[in-house]
């Protein structure tokens, strides 16, 4: 049942990108489809998307968020610029965050980034390190624990997918019990 959610989601992300959204995104650099699309690891409407540049200009990402904007007609975006903010853990570059809707009621949230390829690539490796341990259980298992999680109130806020991953991955996690015991036990030990 998740693999087939998981595969039901990529193909409306491919129809997302379809729609004219990944023509305009190549008007701005080398683009790469990233996170639980690229790791086959989807269960809900979340799409990140990452912009290669040679320099990163402002002017020309809000150019980007103009046309995205007329295009999909996204309710609300969000801007960050974080190579002023430089957020640990995200990258130096610039951020959109494009709401088509509530997510947690199953709209789409789509993630797009632009940085130099410096910055993307301690992201490259995160998501080659991740997919290359993945095997069908792991991948069952982070798949049953995001689905049961996603939508909680403090999921993207004190944890994320990384969480998920890191605790199956590296801890040997297999449940959803065993995942909120491993956020506690991180969370007394931090």
């Amino acid at each position: 049942m998740r693999q087939e959610t998981n595969e039901e989601l990529r193909a409306e992300a491919d129809r997302l990108l379809d729609s004219g959204l990944r023509k305009i995104l190549d008007d701005y650099g080398e683009v790469y489809v990233i996170g639980s699309y690229a790791l086959r690891l989807m269960v809900w409407r979340d799409l990140d998307l990452h912009i290669v540049q040679p320099a990163i200009d402002k002017k020309r990402f809000f150019d980007l968020g103009g046309r995205i904007a007329d295009l999909l007609r996204p309710h609300r975006m969000h801007y960050r610029d974080e190579t002023i903010a430089a957020t640990e853990g995200l990258p130096r570059g610039l951020y959109w965050g494009v709401y088509l809707g509530d997510e947690r009621d199953g709209a789409w949230k789509i993630d797009i980034w632009t940085t130099d390829a410096d910055a993307f690539e301690a992201t490259r490796v995160y998501g080659e390190r991740v997919r290359e341990r993945l095997t069908d259980s792991a991948r069952s298992t982070i798949l049953q624990i995001k689905s049961e999680c996603w939508r909680h109130p403090q999921y993207r806020r004190a944890f994320a997918s990384g969480d998920i991953y890191e605790a199956v991955l590296d801890h040997g996690v297999a449940d959803i019990d065993e995942f909120w015991r491993f956020l506690g036990d991180r969370n007394r030990a931090g």
